[in-house]
């Protein structure tokens, strides 16, 4: 008999899943708000709408927590600060001041981003967004990743690469090509998991699993060898359960639709 000795799985790999959000889990405050784009629009993982304040220059959206809370990353997406020189820092309550988690980070352009950092634990955190004009915010998150056992390696495409796109070709009465329409449907590909524990599958990946059902996530495949490219992810149909693959191990996958710009 064959024996699969597989390494421990210490929660640093490199294909990383965000959808613990602090945001979510405390009071939010906004030290400048538009009653129209109030600040809960930044966290409602919906990305026809937008946190956008009353006013130009610094402000802050800050989370208090009843009890303190952990971070290791902050990903965001669907905002406007690429196009006017803003940026954007995660800060956190050391309980006399305030330090930074990251630093400001200034976006090129309108891609997800995931920022992964020591993980800090506080009562308090905030968001601290300069910009010379009033910026608008769609999706916003920050808390601990899950690092998954194995990152996805065959029979998969990695979502910078997975584009999804219906083409309606246009024909004249005899069959002449006369141009085509392409309509966009973002990427759509498959996450895959594999060799997990029984006890990991039960520890970690169930709690996500419930989230995905319900809300989309963050997905960078690869922050070793592509650490800029990130998924705006959600799960498309059903999700199938996991099923044992090895003994004692098991694998799932899961079909994901999303945006990587």
């Amino acid at each position: 008999m064959t024996l699969i000795v597989l390494p421990a799985v210490v929660g640093t790999g490199s294909c990383r899943l965000m959808y613990d959000n602090l945001l979510e889990q405390g009071t939010v405050v906004a030290s400048s708000e538009d009653a129209g784009f109030p600040v809960e629009n930044c966290f409602d993982w919906n990305t026809a709408d937008f946190f956008k304040p009353a006013a130009t220059g610094t402000i802050t959206i800050t989370l208090t927590l009843g009890s303190a809370g952990t971070a290791n990353y902050l990903a965001f997406y669907n905002q406007d600060l690429y196009l006017n020189a803003g940026t954007i820092k995660l800060q956190y309550w050391d309980g006399s001041t305030w330090q930074d988690a990251t630093s400001a980070v200034a976006p090129d352009d309108n891609k997800p981003r995931c920022i992964f950092f020591d993980a800090k634990t506080s009562t308090q955190w905030r968001l601290v967004i300069s910009c010379t004009v009033i910026p608008a915010l769609g999706v916003v998150s920050f808390g601990q990743y899950l690092a998954m056992p194995y990152g996805n390696y065959l029979n998969w495409s990695p979502p910078v690469l997975a584009r999804s796109t219906k083409v309606t070709n246009n024909l004249s009465e005899n069959g002449a090509f006369l141009g085509r329409s392409i309509r966009s449907l973002g990427v759509l590909t498959n996450l895959v998991l594999q060799y997990a524990s029984d006890s990991w599958v039960r520890t970690y990946w169930l709690p996500f699993i419930k989230r995905a059902e319900q809300k989309p996530f963050f997905w960078a495949p690869n922050v070793a060898d592509y650490p800029n490219e990130a998924m705006f992810a959600w799960t498309e149909g059903d999700i199938t359960p996991p099923t044992h693959t090895h003994y004692g191990f098991m694998g799932e996958e899961i079909q994901v639709r999303g945006l990587v710009e």
